[in-house]
Formats: structure tokens, sequence, C-alpha cells
């Protein structure tokens, strides 16, 4: 199997559909993790897929060959998400009081979105890189651009919030 690093050289040097077996290889972890992200909003969640993959063909040559290209697209795919975040709650103060409000249609665990539904979007973040795609504090601190000392009390923030 081809290693990451390779497809992404690849890519850069005019084979573009190196990026192909790239989008097939994180395809679904990044849908995981957007539906997890949204409370299984799946549209929110294709669209923060497309996003990411969009975003890191085009700065595909700012990608450092000694890092992981799975950290480096999880961090595009969470900046997508805030991004995205960001974008529906300008439109959702811009409504009008008298309209109803969009309630996504939840898929998936139930259970872990109605456990999680309590934290911030910074804490359900690191709660799930955490817990359910184990990454360690300090990756999460690079994924976030966040110290290692403040991942660890939002994760403990979280817990509480979560007992």
């Amino acid at each position: 199997m081809t290693t990451d690093e390779e497809l992404v050289k690849r890519t850069i040097s005019g084979g573009s559909h190196h990026f192909g077996v790239l989008v097939e290889r994180y395809s679904d972890y990044l849908f995981g993790l957007g539906m997890r992200l949204t409370y299984g909003n799946k549209d929110m969640s294709e669209d923060i897929s497309q996003q990411a993959f969009l975003k890191s063909y085009a700065y595909l040559k700012s990608f450092d060959n000694k890092k992981s290209f799975k950290h480096w697209l999880t961090r595009i795919a969470i900046n997508s998400f805030k991004d995205l975040i960001t974008k529906e709650n300008q439109y959702s103060s811009s409504e009008s009081a008298m309209e109803p409000s969009h309630t996504p249609e939840l898929e998936g665990d139930q259970d872990f979105f109605n456990i999680i539904r309590p934290l911030s979007e910074d804490e359900k973040t690191i709660f799930i890189l955490r817990f359910i795609y184990e990454y360690q504090v300090n990756e999460i601190g690079e994924l976030l651009t966040m110290k290692s000392g403040t991942v660890k009390s939002k994760l403990s923030r979280a817990m509480e919030k979560l007992r």
C-alpha cells in the first residue's frame, strides 16, 4: 500500500488522480467525524468532508511530509466544521423569530448524541477526538492549535459536565 506521503508527492508532481486514493482512504473517517461533531446531521457532515478535501487539495503544497496527513486533514475538517457553524449561526441570527427553527435529523447512535449535547463546541470536539478517535492530548493540542494544558482543562470540564 502506498503511503499518504507518497500519494501527496505524486499528486503535487502532476498526478491529481493520486489524490483520489486519499479521498477513498479518508472519506469514511471524515464523514464519521462530521457526524459526531454535528450530532448526526448527514448534510452538514457531507459538507464538512467535501470542504476538507477541497481545502486539502488546494493547499496540498503546504503539507509538511514529515507530519501525518491524517492529522493535517483532521485539522482542516475541524476548521471546516467551525466555519460551517459560524455560517449557520450568522444565518439563524438573521432569521425572523416567527420562522420555525431547523432541527437536524439525527442518525446513528442517538444515546451518544444525547450524552454529548451539554458540551460546548470546543469541549465536544476535544471529547470526540480523545475518546472516540483516541488522539493523545498533545495531538489534540496540535490539531486545535491549543496548549496541552488548555486541552486538559477543557477535557476536564467536559467530563465534569457529563457526570
